[in-house]
């Protein structure tokens, strides 16, 4: 394409594809520069601070000027995420993780660390493994934010509340507070660049393909994708056959008491009795678990809604078979299988082994 551009006269699009490469080579060394970094900020109670100090610092903008996500609509979010912590949250977890990335960080060249937490932390040259534990013990040990109503209490605090208090995690969210506008201005101002750059980048394509008589490929990102076929077995090699369904008797077939084939003794015994109810399917004289389709999937659509032809949601993608992997440069009829759950299998667990009966009754089932 570099060589079509100079042949044609293209230079507009020539230098806007030179200073679109300089602006991807901009993002990809401030990437790496900060990854270790970002990584210390994953410390969960630290994550919980720099929300709750960005969140007064927004309040103080009228709505529609702050920054997505702080805004008036975005209240109740944060409420639940701050509720959210207890279910996954252990200090002693949290804070083994937190030294092992700062440790990971302190390894790094000295252009790579950032003076404003080695200087909010205490790290300085001495800082060993010792030293460093102790440190961060200090925070969880002083901290107040383990609490949720106290964590539920500094959504409606202001700048001055968080800039006065003692809580070292506050302490240091306050502290990290510029260093973090500046990444995320710098972030934001090549984020723009780029973004005036690519339809030029785009129209370079475009015009290069249709002179060689071809089309460019569209960009399905944030599009809504739908791929169509049929229930089928396979059979991508001699001897080796694909049924179109699995039946609740494959599950005993594969339990081995241990993780993660170890089926709750209720489903086997219930799959023993063939307890099959009204989901049988009497082509497989059982309850289908899952099927295969033709459709052709990729990485990122498992959990998608299969539907039938009168738009009846008839099971979940979830995996592709082995032969599937390649599909995505070769798509090979013969060989690529998708992996669905059916919804008769989902219905029969929700009803026989977990008596989420509620959940049914919600439901419309065709029968």
């Amino acid at each position: 394409m570099s060589a079509w551009l100079d042949k044609n006269d293209k230079s507009e699009l020539k230098q806007a594809l030179a200073e679109l490469d300089a602006v991807s080579e901009q993002q990809m060394q401030m990437n790496k520069q900060n990854f270790w970094y970002n990584n210390l900020n994953g410390a969960q109670l630290l994550s919980s601070a720099q929300t709750l100090y960005r969140n007064a610092i927004e309040s103080e903008k009228p709505d529609a000027e702050r920054e997505s996500g702080f805004q008036e609509r975005d209240q109740i979010r944060l409420k639940e995420g701050m509720e959210r912590i207890e279910r996954c949250f252990d200090p002693v977890v949290d804070q083994a993780v937190w030294q092992k990335m700062i440790s990971m960080y302190l390894e790094q060249p000295e252009e790579n660390r950032v003076a404003s937490f080695d200087e909010a932390v205490g790290i300085n040259g001495s800082t060993d493994s010792q030293t460093l534990q102790k440190t961060l013990k200090a925070f969880y040990d002083n901290t107040s934010l383990t609490d949720t109503e106290t964590r539920l209490s500094w959504l409606t605090a202001s700048r001055e509340d968080f800039e006065k208090s003692d809580d070292p995690f506050i302490k240091l969210a306050v502290a990290l507070f510029d260093t973090e506008m500046s990444i995320e201005d710098q972030s934001k101002t090549l984020s723009g660049k780029a973004t005036a750059l690519r339809p030029k980048y785009m129209k370079a394509i475009i015009e290069w393909q249709k002179s060689m008589g071809s089309l460019a490929y569209p960009d399905a990102n944030s599009t809504l994708r739908v791929t169509y076929g049929n229930v089928m077995g396979g059979s991508p090699k001699d001897g080796l056959i694909y049924e179109p369904f699995t039946r609740l008797e494959g599950i005993t077939e594969k339990d081995t008491g241990e993780t993660p084939f170890n089926s709750p003794k209720k489903q086997l015994s219930l799959i023993n009795e063939s307890q099959y109810g009204p989901y049988k399917l009497d082509d497989i004289n059982s309850v289908p678990v899952n099927f295969l389709t033709d459709l052709d999937s990729t990485g990122g659509n498992s959990g998608s809604a299969t539907l039938n032809s009168k738009a009846e949601l008839i099971g979940l993608l979830f995996d592709g078979t082995f032969e599937s992997v390649n599909s995505d440069w070769d798509f090979d009829p013969k060989a690529t299988r998708t992996i669905h759950v059916d919804t008769r299998y989902m219905l029969w667990v929700m009803e026989y082994v977990d008596g989420a009966n509620n959940l049914i009754e919600e439901m419309t089932v065709v029968r």
